[in-house]
């Protein structure tokens, strides 16, 4: 099975879906990351962690990643920080060649009402370039929860991430939370939801919900059962 992961940055593979994607590859599955930003937003540089250095550091945290957890490839869009959704087209073409370049079974993508822009970006993007009438196309599209940013979202319609699918990930949190470390600057101190306590308390909620110790919650977007 092939699953792809698309993520705005280096480190929301693993802030969300990251238990998951082990799973994946512990099954044997061919987990693609696909991280979207690789290229400074100048004009956002004095308001943003995200400048030259730290993407060029990025990039490589993120190629460190994949070869820990045993993904397939990992592969970096170098489309513009804070751009995402501003520029939808050139974020919707770069994330078409690479669907029909690896013709994913399943696909995790983040949760369309994210109060981060270049989140709601990939969202948009991804669902245009998944289509369901065109073929080959994933037979499973999922939403994942970003710490820190979807729960951020406002309350109004549309914007809240309502999960219905849940992944017992007992097994593979801690590995999941290792993994994070080497995205040095990205786990904070308690109560910051981006901490390995936050992170730990949101899987213990989500598996509490339906009966497991650990999980990953999603939404899904679509499946198609032939």
């Amino acid at each position: 099975m092939k699953i792809l992961v698309l993520a705005a940055h280096g480190d929301d593979e693993l802030l969300g879906p990251g238990a998951t994607l082990i799973r994946h590859a512990r099954a044997g599955d061919a987990v693609h990351s696909v991280i979207c930003v690789g290229k400074p937003n100048l004009a956002m540089y004095s308001k943003t962690r995200y400048g030259p250095d730290v993407l060029t550091r990025r990039k490589r945290q993120a190629e460190k990643v994949g070869r820990r957890l045993g993904f397939q490839s990992v592969r970096n869009l170098n489309l513009k920080d804070e751009c995402l959704e501003q520029d939808l087209n050139s974020t919707l073409i770069a994330i078409e060649k690479v669907v029909k370049e690896i013709q994913p079974d399943t696909v995790y993508l983040h949760h369309g009402g994210d109060l981060n822009q270049d989140h709601r970006g990939v969202f948009k993007a991804a669902m245009i370039a998944l289509r369901g009438y065109l073929k080959p196309t994933a037979t499973r599209v999922l939403a994942f929860e970003t710490v820190s940013t979807t729960e951020q979202a406002p309350q109004v319609p549309g914007w809240q991430f309502s999960p219905n699918y849940f992944v017992d990930v007992a097994a593979t949190l801690e590995q999941k939370l290792e993994a994070l470390k080497i995205y040095d600057d990205e786990l904070l101190a308690f109560p910051h939801p981006r901490s390995a306590e936050g992170l730990r308390a949101l899987a213990k909620t989500r598996g509490s919900a339906v009966g497991l110790r650990a999980a990953e919650a999603f939404e899904l977007i679509r499946e198609t059962v032939a």
